[in-house]
């Protein structure tokens, strides 16, 4: 049976020193991006931590919420439409990075420098594809870079976490 999308999703912001906790996707949508993840129905705080865990290892104590906001950004579950982002900071947090085999193609601390890069990086593909970098083309730009075999080589920020990074002042 297939997965049924909820429409929201949540997202964890991790900072070590200066650097910023990103995962590459080893799935759909790929990209860089922070660690997140569909609610299924649980609590946003409770999805927060449970996405941390599962797709870096960490454990969250203490998770602050940073940012809401709402984009027609698809995903391939069953009426996966929009979503409803709530964007969390672990303002304490402990463990060992461990990524998840299934989820994370790699996890690894961000400085400005890398952010910007792979910023810089989305909008240098959309714009060999002619497509401008706007949040109501959402759907179209996450489409593109998914059936793109060089995105996929080579990928920049996922397309949603370049408007939340907006957004929190990231880049």
């Amino acid at each position: 049976m297939p997965k049924i999308c909820d429409n929201k999703s949540v997202g964890i912001i991790v900072w070590k020193d200066g650097n910023l906790l990103m995962i590459e996707r080893k799935k759909y949508p790929f990209g860089f991006a922070l660690p997140a993840g569909h609610q299924d129905g649980d609590a946003p705080e409770k999805t927060a931590a449970k996405e941390l865990s599962e797709e870096v290892g960490l454990i969250a104590e203490n998770l602050e919420k940073k940012l809401e906001m709402s984009f027609k950004n698809p995903c391939r579950r069953e009426g996966g439409t929009h979503h409803e982002w709530t964007i969390f900071e672990a303002i304490r947090w402990h463990g060992n990075l461990k990524p998840s085999d299934e989820e994370t193609k790699k996890v690894f601390w961000a400085d400005s420098q890398a952010i910007s890069g792979q910023a810089e990086r989305l909008k240098e593909f959309m714009g060999k594809a002619n497509m401008a970098i706007d949040s109501e083309r959402l759907p179209e730009m996450t489409k593109l870079i998914s059936e793109n075999e060089l995105w996929k080589e080579s990928p920049g920020l996922e397309p949603v976490m370049y408007f939340l990074f907006k957004e929190l002042g990231i880049i």
